[in-house]
This record gives structure tokens, C-alpha cells and sequence, in this order.
């Protein structure tokens, strides 16, 4: 056994509750260990030696270097103290806190056994029910639709199918989406995740003067109340974004600060350094190195008052949850604070942070459901775009992100190949559909709530840059493509009871990568040959004798 690959860690991803009578186990062990036996041995904390219980570990998963054992185990008790017991060559080792033990005395265990101290229903951290067969549409609203006709058009800078500049604006507005939920559902979209539409100076809405006021560039208030009201008509929830990192510099509340410094009743709001603002040396935090979107101190008690109050404004008008952006540079304790109160009032409230990295941190229950999972999009570009990783690679990493979170906030990651942060994906694939196609194949595959940046369906193709905020040309997706069928057998298959399910396993076989959940298998090929695979094929794309093209893949059940 190598005991070097040994690892365990209580109440982490190792080691949570999944409900109040139900709790998860993993132990990583190296990748040539994975025919040992595991068992691990759990009760009571206080009665262990007398109450233990054993459960047989599966190894369940494998990555580069490792193999994961996994167990879920019914409970009785809310106080977990546990022993992990491995066989060897008819030899048993045992790991607990102080490591791996040739033997070991069950009634001396209070000392060193593993331990889930206690766990409380808050501790758990469901995400929504309605996550797990989530199929989100992203809406950069400036540049979607425009729907009202007859609005003031003296802000417009640029025509619809123009690149837009910087400060350029093309009239998108909410009265467009809402004309166009009809196309959405039959896309098979059933959630929507719109960029701000908060009072701006800017076309994408991110440095916010007015939490309190809906753009006038994309309607009113009573705009978005039927937008909301519509889209649950049509089966589509609402997902807003917010901004409370940082606000812009126009902003009433920064203004303030400007003119009355210190007298300010909003000085406390900002991080700044001397007695006065200077905005030409920048002596405040800001978002980037951004001078004109200043950083919000959210731990002051009258600006965390403040953004509770717009999170409740809206989640009281029926939206169905938030994504809060840059939310990895915000306190852990803001988020804790919010996340007790809304899940109070809103338990099926989305609460969905940006971070572009590892998050474990911000999902252990008690902050966001989900993140916006920049890893898995990595993954994919890397396999599927850059061909740097084969089959073999690719299951290992997309096992090895999977034991990053607990399931429950995995389950509510949202998953992507592109943003209104990122280029195009179907520019940076040269433009080539057979990629974008096993990309989304394999984006729906992963669990976690599946997202499509608005025109992917087309696929759109404006500039050979990618610009990823350019016009939506509405016309065009109505007329409808292969692709667009494709797309929507795999939002119709992404729906189904499996790929809702927590099962998920990925590996090679014969070249291909393999990701099963459930009873439903994606194969698809990465390589530059073609691949023989038969079965009972549901969905297939480049796939004809039997044989998986290059770029190409099989759904099989």
C-alpha cells in the first residue's frame, strides 16, 4: 500500500452529511490500491467501541494519481466519530487522525478517530431541487433583442450587427426577451441568467448607480415583472445578477463621499485610504485596477443592510435567484449572513457566486449553492478544442473535480464553454461545428446545471475575434439548423432522470472518453481516428457504420 497517497479530511468533501439521516464518506488512496478492501467503520461518536457500524467502501471514481473510495451510509445518530479499516495481503491497517495504524484498540478511539462533531440542519446546504435539471440560457440583455419600438433611441451608438466598441450601444431590452420566451422554451431552455439590467453608465451594467432602478436603456420595472411573471408561464426561471463588490463612481453614495470626505454618512461604505478621495491617484480599493468601479465594504453593517434589501427587493417580485459576481473577493461573512436569510424566507432561492478557480471555501453549506465552474470549461476546452488532453486525461480531471465540492453544491455549479467573460467558444474552435459539438455533448454530460451563451444555438458567427457581446440575429435562429435539432435532442436527454442524478463516473475505453450516468453512456472521440462503438444509440453525431468519427460521439442507453 502506498501510504503516501493516503488522505482523508472531516467535514470536507470527505466527509459530510447528504441529509439528516444520511452521510458520505471518501478516502483517496493511490490508483495501484484500488483492489484493497475498505470498510469504514462509523456510530456514535461517544459509544464507537460498543455502536459502530461497517460500510464497504467502492472505489468509485479515479484521477491521475488516485483512486477515490466512496460510501453513503443511512444514520441514527447526528454525531459521527469514524475509523477507516484497509485488508492487505490478509493484514488490516487502520487510519484514523493519527494516521495509518498497524493496529488499533476501538476502546481508546475517542482519541484520534475521525469525527463529524454534530451535524445541524443548516449544515447541510441543499442547493434547489429544480438545479438538478437545469438547462440555463446566459442574456448579455444590451445586445439579445430589442423588443420596444418605440423607447427613446437617442442612446444608440451602433447598428445590430455591428462590433461593437467599448462605449457603444446597440438598444437590447427586456421587452426583447420577453418576446422571445416562446423561442426559449422550444430551445428546451428552462432557466435564464441575465447580466445586470440595474441602472448603469455602460453597455454591460457592471458598475451600477442604482441598484433600486431597472436600466431605462432596457425598460422598468414593470418590464421585468412581466418578464418574470411570463417566463414561470413558459416553465423558465429567472436567475439576476448582481454587483456588490463594487458600484460605480457615479454613484450617489461615492459622490457623497467625494464632496463630504469623512462627513459623509457613506464613508464607511468604501475601503479608502487618507481623509479624502483622490480620484486621479486611485487611494481607494477597486475592482481590478478599475478607477471608476471603487470596491464596496459589505461587512459595514449599514451597506450589508443595504444589499440584503436588494436581494429581497427582487426575490420578493418572484425572481428565482441570484448571481453574484467577483463574489470570491467578497467576506465569507457577508455571504453567511445573506445565505441564512434567504434561504429562511426563499429555500429554493439560487444563490450562485463567480469564481473562476477551486471554491471549496464558499461551498461547504453555510455561503452559494453553486459557483460558475470556470474548471470544467477549462477541462473541456483542453480536451475537446486544444486536444492537449486525450480520453484518458480528460476522465481523470473531470473525476478529480468532482471531488472538489460536496455533491449537493456541485450539483448546482453552473457548468459552460463560454461567457460574456470568454471569446466565442465557436470562434475559438475556428469555427469548426464538429468540436462545438462534442463540447456540448460533453458540457451536458457533467453534472451541475448546463448553460448556453445566447446565439450558441445558431452557432453564431460575427468577426473572426469573438467577440461574445455582439447582436443576437434573432431572424436567424428562428430559421432553425441540424445544429440547432442537435441541440435540442441534448437539452431533451440532459433533462432525463439520469443525467439529473448525482451518479456520474467518467474513463477511457478504446481511445474514447466514456462518461456514464446512470444508465445513459456519452462516448465521444477525441482522437484523429474513427472509432468503432455499437450499442442502443439514442443521439450521435459523426457517426454512421458503427464508427465514431473524429470529433464525433454516441449517446448510448
Amino acid at each position: 500500500m502506498n501510504q503516501y497517497a493516503l488522505f482523508h479530511l472531516s467535514e470536507s468533501p470527505y466527509s459530510y452529511p447528504l441529509s439528516q439521516d444520511r452521510f458520505f464518506f471518501r478516502l483517496r488512496m493511490a490508483k495501484e490500491d484500488k483492489d484493497l478492501k475498505v470498510t469504514v467503520y462509523y456510530g456514535n461518536k461517544f459509544f464507537l467501541p460498543k455502536m459502530k457500524k461497517p460500510a464497504v467502501m467502492k472505489p468509485a471514481r479515479f484521477d491521475e494519481r488516485f483512486v477515490y473510495f466512496e460510501a453513503e451510509v443511512p444514520l441514527t445518530d447526528n454525531r459521527v466519530g469514524y475509523v477507516f479499516e484497509i485488508e492487505e495481503n490478509g493484514h488490516t491497517y487502520y487510519y484514523t487522525e493519527a494516521g495509518l495504524l498497524d493496529s488499533y484498540d476501538y476502546a481508546l478511539c475517542e482519541d484520534d478517530y475521525f469525527e463529524y462533531s454534530s451535524i445541524h440542519p443548516e449544515d447541510i446546504g441543499d442547493s434547489p431541487d429544480w438545479c438538478r435539471s437545469a438547462v440555463f440560457y446566459q442574456i448579455f440583455p444590451e445586445r439579445f433583442r430589442r423588443g420596444n419600438k418605440h423607447k427613446d433611441e437617442s442612446y444608440i451608438t451602433m447598428a445590430w450587427d455591428q462590433k461593437p466598441g467599448y462605449k457603444d450601444f446597440a438598444g437590447g431590452d427586456l421587452r426583447g426577451i420577453i418576446d422571445s420566451l416562446d423561442y426559449l422554451q422550444n430551445l428546451g431552455i428552462n432557466a435564464l441568467y441575465l447580466t445586470p439590467i440595474f441602472k448603469a453608465g455602460t453597455a454591460h451594467k457592471y458598475d451600477t448607480l442604482d441598484y433600486f432602478d431597472i436600466d431605462p436603456h432596457f425598460g422598468n420595472l414593470d418590464d421585468l415583472k412581466e418578464l418574470i411573471a411570463k417566463a414561470h408561464e413558459h416553465g423558465i426561471r429567472v436567475v439576476l445578477d448582481a454587483v456588490f463588490n463594487h458600484m460605480s463612481i457615479l454613484a450617489p453614495q461615492f459622490q457623497d463621499v467625494i464632496k463630504n470626505g469623512k462627513q459623509s454618512p457613506y464613508w464607511d461604505w468604501f475601503y479608502i485610504h487618507g481623509d479624502k478621495v483622490d480620484t486621479e491617484n486611485c487611494n481607494y480599493w477597486t475592482f481590478s485596477l478599475a478607477k471608476y468601479m471603487p470596491k464596496i465594504n459589505v461587512t459595514n453593517p449599514e451597506t450589508e443592510d443595504y444589499l440584503n434589501s436588494i436581494v429581497f427587493r427582487y426575490l420578493d417580485l418572484g425572481i428565482d435567484g441570484w448571481r453574484f459576481d467577483v463574489g470570491d473577493e467578497i467576506s465569507h461573512s457577508f455571504w453567511r449572513q445573506l445565505r441564512t436569510k434567504v434561504k429562511a424566507r426563499y429555500p429554493e432561492a439560487l444563490l450562485l457566486g463567480e469564481h473562476w478557480h477551486n471554491a471549496h471555501s464558499f461551498l461547504r453549506g453555510d455561503e452559494f449553492d453553486g459557483v460558475m465552474n470556470y474548471p470544467v470549461l477549462h477541462a473541456i476546452h483542453e480536451f475537446a478544442l486544444k486536444k492537449n488532453y486525450d480520453a484518458k486525461k480528460e476522465a481523470a480531471v473531470l473525476n478529480r473535480l468532482y471531488t472538489n465540492y460536496r455533491i449537493q453544491a456541485t450539483m448546482a455549479c453552473l457548468n459552460m464553454v463560454d461567457t460574456h467573460d470568454t471569446k466565442r467558444y465557436f470562434n475559438q474552435c475556428g469555427k469548426n461545428l464538429d468540436i462545438l459539438e462534442i463540447s456540448l455533448a460533453i458540457l451536458f454530460f457533467v453534472p451541475g446545471m448546463s448553460c448556453l451563451y445566447y446565439g450558441t444555438e445558431i452557432p453564431m458567427n460575427q468577426g473572426d475575434d469573438g467577440d461574445p457581446r455582439m447582436g443576437f440575429p434573432y431572424e436567424q435562429a428562428l430559421k432553425g439548423s441540424p445544429h440547432q435539432e442537435l441541440l435540442k435532442e441534448l437539452i431533451k436527454i440532459r433533462k432525463t432522470p439520469d443525467l439529473s442524478s448525482t451518479d456520474f463516473h467518467a474513463y477511457e475505453e478504446n481511445g474514447l472518453l466514456v462518461i456514464k450516468r446512470g444508465d445513459t453512456y456519452l462516448y465521444a472521440n477525441g482522437t484523429d481516428k474513427p472509432i468503432k462503438k455499437e450499442g442502443n444509440v439514442i443521439c450521435s453525431h459523426n457517426y454512421a457504420d458503427g464508427q465514431i468519427a473524429p470529433n464525433g460521439f454516441v449517446i448510448i442507453r
